[in-house]
């Protein structure tokens, strides 16, 4: 998920790397409190909403092109639709 990330930020060098990685670890424990599954909400997760929460939740904290409130809320709008879908809460169970 690192690497897509820095793709998505036109970064192409390692010195920010462990920032990145941290900003991804604290999207995915954010997915998590608001009952996502532990195991989708993984910085190793290849599940494109999950990847694409984390995109924009880094646009966010970086204020990516000076659009960080716009990427505040598409963020927090997605996130609040995925803890609303069944096969992402813990305890998984079928999509609605």
């Amino acid at each position: 998920m690192l690497t897509h990330i820095k793709l998505s930020l036109r970064i192409y060098h390692n010195a920010l790397d462990s920032d990145i990685q941290g900003n991804i670890d604290a999207c995915m424990l954010d997915l998590r409190r608001v009952g996502v599954s532990e195991k989708i909400a993984a910085s190793d997760s290849e599940d494109s909403l999950i990847r694409k929460a984390a995109e924009l939740y880094i646009k966010w904290q970086y204020d990516f092109n000076g659009k960080g409130e716009n990427f505040k809320k598409a963020y927090e709008d997605l996130r609040d639709a995925i803890s609303l879908c069944n096969s992402y809460i813990a305890g998984g169970g079928a999509d609605v």
